[in-house]
């Protein structure tokens, strides 16, 4: 799979950057770390509800991959993801616009 955003997100897995499923996304939420949430396009409408009842309010991306292709390019299946590092949020959202 050749697409930049995917890259980019095996990069920061690799680097230890990326949060991979709900219990560390939400943890990185409540301590106000989170810069960008990242979605798969059959996540449920239920981690939306679930990051709006923790008072999230920073960007969240819908990617156009499915849990499996994300967890192709990863290594780790999961709909939800966030990344806490900068560098790697500001990589992410402009690829994937």
């Amino acid at each position: 799979m050749d697409d930049k955003t995917l890259n980019l997100m095996g990069l920061a897995r690799r680097a230890g950057k990326l949060l991979i499923g709900s219990d560390a996304v939400c943890g990185s939420v409540k301590k106000k770390k989170t810069k960008l949430v990242l979605l798969t396009s059959d996540a449920a409408p239920a981690h939306v509800r679930k990051l709006a009842g923790l008072g999230y309010e920073g960007t969240t991306l819908h990617l156009p991959y499915t849990m499996k292709q994300v967890g192709e390019a990863v290594g780790k299946y999961a709909c939800i993801f966030a990344l806490e590092d900068e560098g790697f949020s500001a990589a992410v959202e402009k690829t994937s616009k």
